[in-house]
């Protein structure tokens, strides 16, 4: 059968394009043959239309000139062409993109539709769920796997777009309780399923292969500002003679001062940077994104899929309670897993995370109940694809 994925995959946001390439692994290893309609995204991270690709010579001139004043400019660009590369290589996109359905071909060349996994069914913070809803879509049969809400409950004026989206499913999933508890509300039945990552490289319950020659910490942070956590990170890697790797869920990006006092405040915050025992990835590609996390000893971030790479790979992780309501609505995937482990997962801090790891704590995941959740996605998968 010929499947076509439709998920958020032209961005910037590692988990993002790494699920994606995730689904692709695991529908192949089913013996299917997989593409990726390639949608673009309506904001500003799409990737796949940057402002990169239509700059003129002044702007490569002034580019040119902020990035060796180290203004963010160069990372930024690095980090936009290194995930472009990685899509281009790894991911089996669709000669046609769009951004709406009016802007697609009537004949996709697919057999069935797989949506999801990631918030492609969110609203209200971000974006419009009705591409993802299938809304002007070619009829091609579709059904939903590990699609998230990324909220509790939908706004009531969301409610019968909704429905009429949901009913173009024969079968439907979602990431997390939350959201199988919205689509029974509206009457239609949904399966609880893991995201895909897990289904891609499983569950690290074994011990890592090989420990590093040298220990490191890594954090991905999609919220906090790495500049309130230079000199605690610096204090850690220090005391544990350890590698410190910061991932960010956008680049880190510095406006050109424009008085003397921003001036002193840039020049210190690159002393502190160039100084520190931490290494900002700014622009670090998917690639280096999860080799990280293969290595890692210690996991710090505010991220679901910083939890799912330590699963998958058996790392220490502590993740952190968000603070915006928008992120706090998002929490019970992460409260989910949290259920099901032994020792620290969640803390309200970076400084409280790293002193959980200076007091030896651990986190020990429960690896047979992820494996039997894997085990009875990957059969709802099969038997619905079926």
């Amino acid at each position: 059968m010929k499947i076509g994925i439709l998920t958020f995959h032209s961005q910037l946001n590692y988990g993002g394009v790494l699920q994606c390439w995730a689904l692709q692994t695991v529908l192949e290893k089913m013996g299917h043959e997989v593409v990726v309609i390639d949608r673009w995204l309506e904001d500003g991270r799409n990737i796949n239309d940057t402002i990169y690709d239509r700059m003129e010579w002044r702007q490569w001139v002034r580019f040119g000139f902020r990035a060796v004043l180290g203004l963010g400019d160069l990372n930024d660009w690095l980090r936009v062409r290194k995930t472009k590369k990685w899509l281009k290589s790894l991911l089996h996109l669709t000669k046609c993109h769009f951004v709406d359905w009016k802007g697609a071909p009537k004949d996709l060349g697919v057999d069935k539709l797989v949506v999801g996994s990631d918030q492609v069914w969110h609203c209200g913070d971000w974006g419009d769920p009705r591409a993802y809803l299938l809304e002007g879509a070619p009829k091609i049969p579709a059904i939903a796997y590990a699609a998230s809400f990324g909220m509790t409950e939908l706004p009531q004026d969301f409610v019968e777009l909704y429905k009429r989206g949901l009913s173009r499913f024969s079968a439907i999933s979602c990431r997390e309780k939350e959201g199988v508890d919205i689509c029974r509300k509206m009457g239609f039945e949904a399966a609880h399923v893991v995201d895909p990552t897990l289904l891609a490289w499983g569950a690290g319950a074994e011990e890592k292969s090989k420990e590093p020659k040298k220990r490191e910490l890594v954090c991905y942070f999609l919220s906090e500002n790495i500049e309130d956590h230079i000199d605690e990170l610096n204090s850690f890697a220090k005391a544990h003679d350890c590698k410190v790797k910061v991932f960010m869920g956008s680049t880190w990006f510095v406006a050109a001062p424009s008085n003397l006092v921003r001036v002193k405040n840039l020049l210190k915050t690159w002393k502190r940077r160039l100084s520190a025992h931490v290494e900002v990835m700014d622009s670090a590609g998917p690639e280096e994104f999860y080799r990280a996390f293969k290595t890692a000893s210690w996991v710090v971030g505010d991220s679901f899929h910083a939890l799912m790479f330590s699963i998958c790979n058996g790392s220490n992780a502590r993740i952190i309670r968000p603070r915006t309501a928008s992120r706090q609505r998002m929490f019970a995937r992460i409260s989910e897993f949290a259920e099901h482990t032994n020792g620290p997962l969640v803390e309200d801090s970076v400084s409280a995370a790293l002193d959980s790891f200076e007091g030896g704590e651990k986190t020990a995941f429960d690896y047979a109940w992820i494996n039997s959740r894997c085990a009875y996605s990957k059969k709802w998968l099969q038997d619905n694809l079926e």
